[in-house]
C-alpha cells in the first residue's frame, strides 16, 4: 500500500519540522511538501526537506490554505494520502483500512496550557483518505470535501499525532488573529456558514475576548449546524464554556433539554455540571460529573475520571462535608490539586 505525506510548510519552522519529517518517513511511500519558493541560497527549511527527500512544490503563498492544500494532492501519487502539519508528530501508527472505506480519521493530541496547567484536547481528524477522491474548500480551517459531493462513511483508524502548536500562548494568540482575518472575509462569501461563525467565535476565544465568542458562537447556532457533524459537539461545548467565562451562567442552562442528544458525550456531561454547579444546583452537579465519569472515551484528558472526580470533591468540601469530599478527591489518583484538598481537609 503506497501512501504519500502532502505537507504546507511555513519556513522558519525547522526544529518542528525535523521532528516531523523523521515521524512519519518510515510509514509513507513519498513526501510531497507545498512551501514558499526559496531565496538564492538554500535555508534550513529546504536542506532538511532534501535530507528527507521531499518533493518540494514552490508556491507563493495567497492566504488560501485550500489552495495550498489542493496543490499539494494534486501532486500525490499511491493509493492514500495523509495530511500532516510542520507542528504535528507521529505518535503511533497502526493503519489497516477497512473495505469500503475511504476516509479515515487519526487521533490528534492537542498539547496547550491554561493557567499554568498543562493540558491535553483529543480530537477526530479526516486526514488520511484514498487518493483522487477529495480536495478541500474554505480559505482557513479548510475542510475535506469529497469530489462527487456525495456523503462517505468515515472510520477511526489507530494513528495517532501530537500536536504541539497551541503550547506557546503567544504564538497561539498570533495565529488567531491571522485566522480570523481569513475567517471574516469567507463570512462575507458565506454569511449563512455556521461552521464559519464558529471558527470565528473560536478566534475570539483563544484570545480570551468571550463577549465576541459569544457572539458569533450563537450565530452559528442560530443557522442549525448539523449536529451530526463533527464540529457541532465542540461548537456546543465551547459556547457553553464562553458563557461561563463571561460570567452568565443562568444564560447557560439554555443548554439543557435542547442539546441532549449530545449527553453521550463526557465532555458534554462535564460541562453540563459545570453550569449546574455555578447556578449552585450542587446535587444535579454532581450527578452530571459522576455521569462523565462513567464515560469510556473523551476529547479533554480527565473530563471523565480526574476532574470530573474533583469538582464533585469541591462541591461537597464548600457545603462542609469533608469526608464525603476527600472520598471524591481519593478517586483523583495523582492530580495535585486533589491532594492538596485531602490535606487541607484533614485539618479542623
Amino acid at each position: 500500500m503506497n501512501i504519500t505525506a502532502a505537507m504546507i510548510i511555513k519556513r522558519g519552522e525547522e526544529k518542528d519540522l525535523k521532528r516531523c519529517l523523521a515521524s512519519i518517513k518510515d510509514h509513507v511511500s513519498r513526501i510531497v511538501a507545498v512551501t514558499s519558493p526559496m531565496s538564492e541560497t538554500k535555508d534550513e527549511t529546504d536542506i532538511l526537506l532534501e535530507e528527507f527527500d521531499a518533493d518540494v512544490i514552490y508556491f507563493e503563498w495567497t492566504g488560501d490554505y485550500s489552495e495550498a492544500r489542493n496543490i499539494s494532492l494534486e501532486a500525490a501519487k499511491g493509493d492514500w494520502i495523509i495530511v500532516i502539519d510542520t507542528d504535528e508528530y507521529v505518535k503511533k501508527w497502526d493503519f489497516k483500512p477497512k473495505e469500503g472505506i475511504n476516509v479515515c480519521r487519526i487521533l490528534r493530541e492537542n498539547e496547550y496550557s491554561d493557567s499554568d496547567m498543562a493540558l491535553v484536547n483529543e480530537e477526530r481528524l479526516n486526514r488520511l483518505f484514498k487518493n483522487g477522491l477529495f480536495h478541500y474548500e474554505g480559505r482557513v480551517h479548510e475542510q475535506l470535501v469529497p469530489n462527487d459531493r456525495k456523503e462517505c462513511e468515515t472510520e477511526p483508524v489507530d494513528v495517532v499525532f501530537g500536536h504541539t502548536g497551541y503550547v506557546n500562548a503567544g504564538e497561539m494568540l498570533r495565529k488567531s488573529a491571522v485566522y480570523r482575518d481569513g475567517l471574516l472575509k469567507m463570512l462575507n462569501e458565506t454569511p449563512d456558514d455556521p461552521y464559519v461563525c464558529f471558527q470565528i467565535g473560536r478566534t475570539y476565544y483563544v484570545e480570551k475576548d468571550y463577549g465576541n465568542a459569544v457572539i458569533y458562537f450563537e450565530k452559528a447556532l442560530n443557522l442549525d449546524p448539523d449536529p451530526d457533524l463533527e464540529y457541532t459537539e465542540s461548537l456546543l461545548e465551547t459556547y457553553g464554556y464562553a458563557l461561563l467565562n463571561h460570567k452568565e451562567p443562568q444564560k447557560a442552562m439554555s443548554l439543557f433539554g435542547v442539546y441532549d442528544d449530545f449527553s453521550r458525550f463526557a465532555d458534554y456531561l462535564f460541562l453540563c455540571g459545570l453550569i449546574l454547579m455555578n447556578n449552585a444546583h450542587f446535587d444535579e452537579a454532581i450527578a452530571e460529573f459522576e455521569n462523565a465519569a462513567k464515560k469510556k472515551t473523551c476529547n479533554v484528558r480527565g473530563v471523565n475520571s480526574f476532574l470530573a472526580y474533583y469538582n464533585c470533591g469541591v462541591i461537597k468540601e464548600v457545603l462542609g462535608d469533608k469526608t464525603a469530599a476527600t472520598a471524591y478527591y481519593n478517586k483523583c489518583g495523582d492530580y495535585p490539586p486533589a491532594k492538596d484538598a485531602i490535606e487541607r481537609c484533614k485539618t479542623v
